[in-house]
Order: structure tokens, then C-alpha cells, then sequence
């Protein structure tokens, strides 16, 4: 099962083949097209390319290899066929994959594609207009210093100046996704991986797969591009998820492993957000109104997805009134989803609380999962040591039984089972502080 976004339509996967069949024709139609086009002009181009890289002016360039003259041509056409069809394939790519993409990734996708094309027309004029013509008259004094005759291959001078500038596009792709999806907050040092797997595996398999004739060169032009990728990217790929930071994973009762979140949720307006300054041992997302914007609860699900998380708790409510499918989704990431229902307890008020942070760390302490139910007294205890002139009421009568309460400022509230309750109260007696235990009648 996969998820199911707000803006992708449930069909069948031949549908999804057969549209992205048409765009993927429509594309290589248009570059042939182009190819084509570029192949009547492509003479010029090269005899302006040839004279930008030449080093000297005495007709030093010779064409040893008529047939290999005639596939840098078509191979020359055909790079500037899919450079001029390049926005026409971003265009349809973003059309057909928009749909399935959670916000971030959208923001990824329609930046790269800008970062990516400006840092590869750079690139690619950098080295056909510096680099290149500097290299070749460095050798070319060099030839003339040791009084050797100068002679030169203009085939072999264009092919490697095209593997290299291939090389160009395919590292300044790479390498702008890795940076654009640091800045984006996709890569960190536990998605490093995974982002290593499929980018670096991509440049290692075009770059070995399209200059088989280059051997040795090819292999120094892969490991280059790889070490370039990675020492460019490394500030991203070492750093921490930035809601994560200082938030280590929780172990639950069972030994096992718990990735949690904290979903503060503040119901439109309805609920108070957290505290500022409350300590929380669970990360915390701050939010407005979860259950009616998609565009949140796409957030959520793309923190679930990113970090593996077990566990997302919302702040507001019992999670039991939102939608179906956010719910859904998240069963289907295999994330357990419940409510702190902070927005009933902040109905027992109508005079506001001087103790509001230690009333929201009180109902973090009596969370029963992944923590054990048999800490909960001990937990209390120590949140509430330090602290005069507050009454604490342990209600442990059904929920139907607790409407209408209303609660004084120095008053705080915690809902337990009679067993805990009796636990409670008896580990707060030697504390300067006055304890209730509500019973139900």
C-alpha cells in the first residue's frame, strides 16, 4: 500500500505508464526535431569552437579521422537538441510527477531544476571559454619550448572537451539536488545514505556508461566527480535533522526504539500552542489547524517519512477527528498516531494558569507509551518537587463524569486510573504541596 496525496488521482499503474509514455515522447520528438535543426548549423558552431580552442595560428589543427569527424557532429547536435528541449522535459516532468510530491519535494524538484540549469550554464561557458583554452595553450607553449612540432587532432580536442563538459552536467546536476536538498532540510546525516545510494550510483553509471571509449580518463573523471559531490555537499551530510536536533530517540518499555513528534496543533485557534520554554523530551512541530489544511498534514507526512518516525502525538485533540486518510497514511508508514486532547483539559479553565508549562510537562509524564505506566509516580515527582503553592487533582472518574469542572489557577490536572492515582498521591506526601484524589461515585 502507498500513500494517497490530496492531489494524486487513485488509478491504475497502466494509466500512470501510458502518460508518462506520451510526455516521454512528446520530449524525444522534440529533441530530434531540434537535433535536426542544429545538425544544418552545427559546422559553424564547431569551426567557432575549434577556433576558440585552438593554440596557435599557423594551421596547426589537422582531422586525422574523417568518420569520427562526422559523430562529433550528430554527437554535438544531439547535446544541443536536449539542451533546447530541456525546459520542455522540466515541464512535463514537474506536470506528471506534481501530483505525488509532498510540499518539500516540490520545492526541491522546481529549484533544482532553476539551480541545476543556471549552475550548468556556468559550467559548461566556464570551461568551453577559460578553462579549455588555457589548458591547450599551456601544452601548446610547452611544445614549443621543447621545439617539437606542433600538431593537433581537432577531432580529439572536441571529444574530450564534450566528455568533459558531459562530465560538467551530469556533477552540476548531481551536486545542486545534494546542496538544494541540504538547504531544504532533505539531507542530514540520517538520510546521508540515501542520498549517496542514488545520486552517486547515477553519476557512476552515466559517466562509465556513456565515455566507454575513455577507459583510465573515464574512471579519474568518475572519482573526481564523486569526491567533488561529496566534499560539496558534506555540510549537509554530516549535520544533524534540524527539528531533531538534541532529540535522541526514545526507548520504550520493551527495549525497543521509538522515533517520536510532538504535533503542536493549535486547532484554528481554538487551543493554546505549548508553552515557550517547556522541556519536552519529544521532538515538537508547531502548527495551526491539521485536520482541515492538506498542505500540514503533507507536512507531517513527510516528516514521518524522512525520519522513520513511530510515533506522532497531537498536542489539541484525540486525533480522532481527523481525516480518514491523513489516519490512513499514516498506518501506512507504519506510525502510530494519538492525542494529548489538551484543548478539553484547557476547557476546566476560564482564568488563566501561572503554571501552564508545568501543566503541559504534567501530561507529557503520564504518557503510558513508549514510557512504562509504573514510572509514572516517580516521573510526577520529580517534575513537581520543586514547586509551592500549587494543588494537584488526580481525577480517576470517567470522562462523562469530569464536564462542567472548572478549575482555580493554582489548581493542575492529571487523569489516571484509581491504581496510578493511589500511587501518585501517596509518592507526593512529603512535598510542600496539597494533593486530591477524585473518585468516582
Amino acid at each position: 500500500m502507498s500513500l494517497q496525496l490530496e492531489l494524486d488521482q487513485e488509478r491504475h499503474i497502466q494509466e500512470h505508464l501510458n502518460e508518462l509514455t506520451s510526455r516521454t515522447t512528446l520530449v524525444f520528438f522534440f529533441a530530434t526535431v531540434f537535433t535536426l535543426g542544429w545538425l544544418t548549423q552545427i559546422d559553424q558552431i564547431l569551426d567557432v569552437l575549434l577556433s576558440r580552442l585552438n593554440p596557435c595560428d599557423d594551421g596547426c589543427l589537422n582531422l586525422y579521422d574523417p568518420a569520427r569527424w562526422s559523430a562529433v557532429r550528430w554527437m554535438s547536435s544531439a547535446i544541443l537538441g536536449v539542451a533546447t528541449a530541456a525546459p520542455l522535459a522540466f515541464y512535463n516532468g514537474w506536470k506528471f510527477a506534481r501530483p505525488g510530491l509532498l510540499p518539500t519535494e516540490q520545492q526541491w524538484v522546481k529549484s533544482w531544476f532553476l539551480g541545476g540549469s543556471i549552475t550548468l550554464v556556468l559550467a559548461v561557458l566556464t570551461t568551453v571559454g577559460f578553462l579549455f583554452p588555457f589548458l591547450f595553450e599551456t601544452g601548446h607553449q610547452t611544445h614549443e619550448s621543447m621545439q617539437m612540432d606542433a600538431r593537433y587532432d581537432a577531432v580529439h580536442m572536441l571529444s574530450m572537451t564534450v566528455a568533459v563538459v558531459w562530465a560538467q552536467v551530469i556533477v552540476a546536476c548531481a551536486l545542486s539536488a545534494m546542496v538544494l536538498a541540504g538547504c531544504l532540510g532533505m539531507l542530514n546525516r540520517e538520510t546521508a545514505d540515501w542520498w549517496r545510494l542514488r545520486v552517486y550510483g547515477i553519476v557512476l553509471l552515466l559517466l562509465l556508461a556513456s565515455l566507454p571509449e575513455y577507459g583510465g580518463f573515464a574512471l579519474i573523471l568518475t572519482a573526481s566527480a564523486i569526491a567533488l559531490i561529496e566534499r560539496g555537499s558534506r555540510r549537509w551530510l554530516l549535520a544533524e535533522p534540524p527539528m531533531f536536533s538534541g532529540k535522541n530517540p526514545i526507548m520504550d518499555a520493551e527495549g525497543g526504539m521509538r522515533n517520536m513528534l510532538l504535533v503542536d496543533c493549535t486547532c484554528n485557534g481554538a487551543g493554546n500552542p505549548i508553552p515557550n520554554g517547556a522541556h519536552s523530551p519529544i521532538a515538537i512541530q508547531r502548527i495551526t489547524n491539521l485536520c482541515h489544511s492538506v498542505q500540514q498534514q503533507e507536512s507531517v507526512l513527510e516528516k514521518i517519512l524522512s525520519h522513520r518516525l513511530t510515533d506522532v502525538l497531537i498536542s489539541g485533540c484525540s486525533s480522532e477527528p481527523l481525516p480518514d486518510g491523513f489516519k490512513q497514511n499514516c498506518r501506512t508508514l507504519g506510525c502510530k498516531l494519538r492525542g494529548m486532547d489538551m484543548l478539553e483539559h484547557q476547557s476546566y479553565r476560564t482564568l488563566p494558569s501561572p503554571f501552564e508549562i508545568t501543566e503541559f510537562e504534567l501530561k507529557v509524564m503520564i504518557i503510558e507509551d513508549p514510557w512504562s505506566k509504573h514510572g509514572i509516580p516517580g516521573r510526577i515527582h520529580e517534575s513537581l518537587k520543586d514547586l509551592k503553592g500549587i494543588e494537584l487533582l488526580i481525577d480517576t472518574r470517567r470522562k462523562e463524569d469530569t464536564w462542567g469542572m472548572q478549575l482555580e489557577p493554582h489548581q493542575l490536572l492529571i487523569h489516571l486510573d484509581p491504581f496510578t492515582g493511589n500511587q501518585v498521591r501517596d509518592s507526593l506526601e512529603n512535598l510542600p504541596m496539597t494533593t486530591q484524589l477524585l473518585l468516582h461515585q
